[in-house]
């Protein structure tokens, strides 16, 4: 990132064009397929503590700071049951994306589902809270 050229020497295609089309490399949707075996549980899991904890709260004031975690989500991982930290962080920076997603015309929605199915995160714009957040002096806050 500090330097002036790109670095492209060694690797395979050292142009710095972009692929035509806005093509996305099948590389890519096999990375981003071995991230969604982590990524995608533990965000459900999130969500569905993040939601309980909201439920639980009863009257949340607007503008309350949102801690960093509201307790843990648990799911499972490759056959092992997975506890983390639920952070309502996470669920700000998504629903930005998933505005993004609803914003888009029907054939770029259709565009992006067959990207998301096919490296199986198509669950993640499906994944909300009961209560959003923005933020408010530089901290996250539920709205």
């Amino acid at each position: 990132m500090n330097r002036g050229d790109a670095d492209l020497v060694g690797l395979e295609r050292n142009d710095e064009a972009y692929l035509a089309n806005d093509e996305i490399p099948e590389t890519l949707i096999d990375l981003l397929g071995v991230l969604s075996q982590d990524f995608v549980p533990e965000t459900l899991a999130a969500a569905e503590a993040i939601n309980a904890w909201i439920a639980e709260q009863g009257e949340l004031t607007p503008g309350t700071e949102c801690a960093r975690g509201v307790g843990m989500g648990k799911f499972d991982l490759r056959g092992t049951t997975i506890s983390a930290l639920a952070q309502p962080y996470r669920f700000y920076l998504l629903k930005r994306v998933q505005d993004q997603y609803a914003a888009l015309d029907a054939d770029d929605r259709r565009a992006i589902d067959a990207i998301l199915e096919s490296c199986n995160m198509a669950p993640l714009l499906g994944a909300t809270l009961t209560r959003e957040i923005g933020r408010n002096n530089n901290l996250e806050v539920w709205l």
